[in-house]
């Protein structure tokens, strides 16, 4: 198919840049050669048009938790309050260009994520590839997951919709309409790309008729932070906010421009730097602002969840959580789960991914009669059988079962890293995790929830509570649920090319055991994330917090374990002090959905 490649600049109604002007972003289109209009699918990607790699340093995390006094913060007191845009007037144009051709931009500025959209550019859509506030060629600073930058992008759809401006270059002088498009729009993507279908939906904007976000963070905090502590993605403790917001900011490539704004580009760092309070850890008015969770209910558009099932770096609540908000409220939804970490699944052999991609897409876009309404809301790969895909119509499928621990008594974690295999330099977390879920240890207890005779579906969100004595003004405490029982299981390793037919690899030895999930919490924040109480040496505290969830089957024979800890080498900082916590294991509960 015969194809048109164009670059437009469309005008957002934001100026975080403080020129007195609109910010521009540039957006690049590829479409379909037609007599006809088509509708879009739009990609909102902070991170096109190159990164400053060399700017991407990491905090260091080998250092101990801050304790506070008791905050006594009320919710009110965190939550955000949608700032006021500046009003312009518009500036004018010399003219409209309606079907003129644009020169084609230069092809090394395109940058397509994936093959995903050269297909659906075959099958009649549009392509719309947007850079963001603060990349190369655009306006702005990037701000990540602010309202400005959902507003941005918003912008796009917009001016699909003719609503919005769009010029042919950044002097603002011939403006532009986006004349082949119908104004039925899609937004997809992965990661942070697909962070930003989330955002710009639940702005309610008309025309974005559905969202296909894929590992998307519907909740800024529960990505970079969790229950009072700094938190990201496994095996990288040191990221945060302002570093992917400083890495995206390319317009520094280009030194000339860079310049002229480096001063309210510091200014604008040393602001997230505040906002995030790596310190505390705790929710805050920063964190409320990314925390798209609480306005699902203004989402119109249909919603298509895609998440890895051990995807440790957007974790798999990010995407299951969105699925429940839009399942309470009665919203059109469908949720794709497979045991992939962070990867695209539409060449997973055996994935229905892009069969349900392109009915979905020509349900919602085009109105054709595809049967995509008749099918099960919820689809979930099996961690034994990678070939089967079991069917839900609500998530979760499982029931609670309760296990309360019958071993009587004070039992003592000592959280001490340097009396572990760990060592801080070399990072070998596989033989820390080996020594923590295979022998008796000083840094750990562990409890045998239940053997089963046959096999057990995990699948939904569990839940641990106890009762614990600290020695510390303050302590990480994290928990896990494994299964043991030697197996060759199946791995996140592919077979194969993402890009092309793969599958996921068997392990060539059987192992002894798998994590299914894990739970932290900063023991100061024992009653809410966003306030930390004071924690007395010699009184007994409730402790309770949730696993990340999961679907899991457990084999027939195999058990189902419990293991309480302090810090996690592959999640949390890493303290120096060491730390004794006395549980009294009378008080363990443990909620598990396998029933």
């Amino acid at each position: 198919m015969k194809t048109i490649f164009e670059k437009v600049f469309v005008e957002t109604p934001v100026d975080t840049d403080e020129d007195g002007k609109y910010d521009l972003i540039a957006v690049y289109i590829k479409r379909p050669l037609l007599d006809e209009k088509v509708p879009a699918v739009f990609v909102a990607n902070p991170y096109m048009l190159h990164c400053n790699e060399d700017w991407y340093e990491l905090y260091d995390v080998n250092k101990n938790i801050k304790a506070y006094p008791t905050q006594n913060i009320t919710e009110s007191d965190i939550l955000f309050v949608p700032r006021k845009q500046p009003m312009y007037p518009k500036t004018k144009s010399q003219g409209k260009v309606k079907t003129n051709p644009i020169p084609e931009p230069d092809p090394s500025e395109y940058e397509c994520i994936s093959d995903l959209y050269d297909h659906l550019i075959e099958r009649g859509y549009a392509g719309v590839f947007s850079a963001g506030l603060g990349t190369r060629g655009s306006d702005g600073l990037t701000r990540t997951g602010s309202q400005e930058e959902i507003l941005a992008f918003k912008s796009v759809i917009d001016w699909l919709n003719g609503r919005a401006r769009a010029f042919v270059d950044r002097t603002r002088q011939m403006e532009i309409k986006a004349h082949w498009c119908t104004g039925s729009v899609a937004m997809s993507a992965r990661s942070y790309l697909g962070t930003m279908c989330i955002g710009v939906a639940t702005t309610g904007v008309e025309g974005l008729k559905t969202i296909i976000p894929e590992a998307g963070i519907s909740n800024w905090y529960e990505y970079y932070r969790h229950n009072g502590l700094t938190l990201p993605a496994m095996d990288w403790q040191g990221d945060d906010l302002d570093i992917l917001s400083k890495y995206c900011f390319s317009r520094a490539l280009d030194s000339k421009d860079f310049e002229t704004i480096r001063p309210l580009f510091e200014k604008s760092q040393k602001e997230l730097q505040e906002g995030e309070d790596r310190e505390s850890g705790n929710y805050n008015r920063f964190w409320d602002e990314r925390n798209y969770l609480k306005h699902v209910d203004q989402i119109k558009a249909s919603v298509f969840v895609i998440q890895g099932l051990n995807d440790w770096n957007v974790k798999p609540d990010q995407g299951i959580f969105l699925f429940e908000k839009l399942q309470e409220l009665g919203k059109d939804r469908m949720m794709l789960l497979h045991q992939g970490q962070h990867i695209y699944t539409y060449h997973l052999e055996g994935s229905p991914t892009l069969s349900l991609i392109d009915r979905w897409l020509d349900y919602y876009l085009k109105g054709m009669a595809t049967g995509i309404q008749d099918e099960a809301k919820i689809f979930v790969e099996s961690n034994v059988d990678q070939t089967v895909w079991m069917k839900e119509e609500h998530w979760p499928p499982r029931q609670m079962e309760v296990y309360q621990i019958k071993d009587a008594g004070v039992q003592t974690i000592i959280d001490d890293l340097s009396q572990t295999v760990y060592d801080r330099k070399k990072k070998n977390t596989k033989e820390w995790l080996d020594e923590l879920v295979l022998t008796q240890n000083a840094h750990s207890l562990s409890f045998d929830l239940e053997t089963f005779k046959k096999s057990v579906r995990f699948a939904g969100r569990g839940k641990v509570q106890f009762r614990a004595r600290i020695n510390q003004p303050t302590a990480i405490l994290s928990a896990m649920l494994v299964e043991k029982g030697e197996q060759k299981r199946l791995t996140c390793q592919l077979d194969g090319d993402e890009n092309r037919s793969f599958r996921f690899k068997m392990e060539q030895k059987p192992s002894a055991y798998s994590v299914i999930t894990r739970g932290w919490m900063n023991a100061q924040n024992r009653n809410n994330n966003y306030s930390k109480e004071e924690i007395d040496p010699q009184s007994w505290y409730t402790y309770s917090f949730e696993f990340v969830s999961n679907d899991y089957t457990i084999a027939p024979g195999h058990t189902l374990s419990l293991i309480l800890y302090g810090m996690d080498v592959d999640q949390t900082q890493l303290p120096w002090v060491s730390t004794t916590i006395e549980v009294d294991t009378s008080s363990i509960v443990v909620e598990c959905p396998v029933k």
